[in-house]
C-alpha cells in the first residue's frame, strides 16, 4: 500500500466530479495507506478562483469550509508547507515553472509520497505519479 499526495486537479475532481477520475486514480484512492492534500492545493484554488475560476469545474463559494471538512471526514490529512519543503524547491531543476506544482513536487519528494494527478510535468522530477 502506498501513501499519496493529491495534486489540485485530482483533489477537485475527487471532491466535485469523481466520475472524471481515471481507473488508476480510483484504484490509488481506494488502495492507499495514506492520502494527503497540501495547503498549496488550497492556495492554488483560491488564486485561480480570484482570477476567473476553473474552465470546466464549478467550485462552491464555501469551498474553504466544505472541501476541507469533507477531506477530513474521508481521512485525507492536510500536509502543511514546512521549511524543508521550501528548501527542497530551491534544488529543483526548472522543468516546470508553476510554483504550486513545484511545491507539490518538493513535498512529494521530501515526504516520500507518490502523487495522484494528471500533470505529466511531475514525471520529469522523478515523482511517482498515478493518473
Amino acid at each position: 500500500m502506498k501513501a499519496f499526495l493529491l495534486d489540485t486537479n485530482a483533489l477537485l475532481q475527487f471532491a466535485y466530479h469523481p466520475a472524471r477520475l481515471t481507473t488508476p486514480a480510483i484504484t490509488a484512492f481506494e488502495g492507499a495507506s495514506s492520502l494527503r492534500f497540501s495547503v498549496i492545493n488550497l492556495w492554488e484554488i483560491g488564486l485561480k478562483l480570484s482570477s476567473g475560476g476553473f474552465r470546466d469545474l464549478t467550485v462552491p463559494d464555501d469551498w474553504d469550509e466544505t472541501l476541507t471538512a469533507s477531506l477530513a471526514e474521508q481521512g485525507i490529512a492536510e500536509l502543511p508547507i514546512l521549511p524543508r519543503h521550501c528548501r527542497r524547491v530551491q534544488d529543483l531543476p526548472f522543468h516546470h515553472k508553476d510554483p504550486f506544482d513545484r511545491m507539490l513536487v518538493a513535498q512529494a519528494l521530501v515526504e516520500g509520497l507518490d502523487v495522484i494527478g494528471s500533470d505529466a510535468q511531475f514525471d520529469a522530477y522523478g515523482v511517482r505519479r498515478v493518473w
